[in-house]
């Protein structure tokens, strides 16, 4: 019985819940004081389970000439009821979570001391934080986005959240990819490795999605430019394990200035799509 036991209050029961459940789930029709001897809990508390239980409407009373009774409903119908109470449970405590919190982000951080203001965050080490940073200044971006970038290990061609929203929002994308590199793409369900005809496509299918794309030999440094005033530059060397690489966000208009000319100067000598399909045309005559 302990088994059942641990698995009933998981799913929420009180231990003497749990007990009174077994108890009425393996007999028939049985009194209050029988209810507590095979339980093994005191009487007083049989009553006041018993009571909660008729009230959700898990079992039955019954009165009998002699005696009150308790009987559980059928079985079928008794999960049906506490999977939809569980079910009714969770969907009320996730509209409190999403009302709770939308409550308190105005308080997020509010309290926060000047002398911990930064215009300059640092993230260390590979860790989620890093994605969700990144993502985070998406959501807040209106007008543009500069990204400078190399593809590194898996690659999927499908937008993001954030992403979307953001074209829904307006915002423009232009990108510069390294066309030299070591990464995968999923094709057909299946994650494969990429030449750069297959690169090429994946580029003109984020140009479809809205993205304005180039491509150049080597990327020196990955980073992104945010509406002209905050910069993500994520410190890439190839002899750095991931583990012990840095991030650097830089909340500062004039240095995203100059971080914008630098793009700006790359974008212009990077290749557009179609210049690069015709390259690799060239090189495959020659």
């Amino acid at each position: 019985m302990r088994k059942e036991i641990d698995k009933l209050e998981k799913l929420g029961f009180s231990n003497y819940e749990a007990r009174v459940f077994i108890a009425l789930y393996e007999g028939y029709r049985m009194s209050a004081a029988e209810i507590a001897k095979e339980a093994k809990i005191p009487r007083p508390s049989v009553y006041n389970v018993l009571r909660g239980f008729a009230q959700k409407g898990i079992c039955n009373e019954l009165h009998t000439p002699s005696k009150l009774v308790y009987e559980i409903i059928e079985s079928d119908v008794l999960q049906d009821k506490i999977e939809n109470e569980i079910r009714k449970d969770l969907s009320y405590r996730l509209t409190l979570l999403k009302t709770t919190f939308k409550e308190l982000k105005p308080l997020h951080r509010s309290k926060k001391a000047a002398e911990f203001s930064s215009d300059v965050e640092l993230i260390k080490g590979f860790n989620r934080n890093r994605e969700l940073k990144f993502r985070d200044l998406i959501k807040k971006s209106k007008n543009a986005i500069l990204y400078m970038n190399r593809f590194d290990g898996s690659v999927s061609g499908e937008l993001d959240t954030e992403t979307r929203k953001f074209y829904k929002r307006g915002g423009e994308f232009k990108s510069i990819y390294e066309s030299e590199g070591d990464f995968r793409i999923k094709i057909n369900d299946m994650w494969q490795n990429v030449t750069k005809h297959e690169l090429m496509k994946l580029c003109r299918n984020f140009e479809k999605q809205g993205e304005q794309i180039r491509l150049t030999k080597n990327v020196p440094q990955i980073f992104a430019v945010f509406d002209g005033m905050t910069v993500f530059i994520s410190l890439y060397d190839e002899n750095v394990p991931k583990s012990e690489r840095s991030d650097i966000i830089i909340h500062n208009r004039r240095f995203a200035g100059f971080v914008t000319e630098m793009f700006e100067l790359y974008w212009d000598k990077s290749d557009t799509i179609e210049s690069f399909a015709k390259s690799l045309i060239s090189n495959k005559t020659n």
